[in-house]
């Protein structure tokens, strides 16, 4: 009986942290884009990205830097693929992998869409060392 129950937690716990690392393309409906959790993250951090490609595929490199005094955790990205017009044609959230320490910097590479430009934003981060987060 004991084996069975740890199985299950088992389960339950693993099974929740695969959804919880949705590195998967998402192609939203007009309208129905992603927006980011974190409004006016950007007084607090900086990405700086570009587009190269590895292995034959579309990839994002880039680096979020903190520009605050507390370790940012469980930061994730929202990269879009805009057409020509800006419009969204796909978007894929990314957890960045490892917490930021004040005044720190992360690297971050994702596979992307082949698209003619590009957006990267901050989607949703908590701190650790002050408490809240979005």
């Amino acid at each position: 009986m004991r084996a069975a129950g740890v199985l299950a937690v088992s389960i339950l716990i693993l099974g929740s942290a695969g959804c919880a690392s949705m590195d998967t393309p998402i192609v939203p409906k007009p309208g129905q884009e992603l927006r980011p959790f974190a409004v006016g993250w950007e007084q607090y951090f900086t990405i700086d990205w570009q587009s190269t490609e590895r292995n034959g595929r579309p990839t994002l490199e880039g680096m979020v830097v903190s520009r605050f005094g507390a370790s940012a955790t469980r930061v994730q990205l929202l990269v879009d693929a805009l057409d020509e017009s800006g419009r969204v044609i796909d978007q894929r959230v990314i957890w960045l992998g490892r917490s930021i320490g004040p005044f720190d910097r992360s690297e971050f590479s994702t596979p992307v869409t082949k698209a003619p430009k590009y957006r990267v934003s901050m989607f949703a981060y908590d701190w650790r060392d002050k408490g809240g987060g979005v």
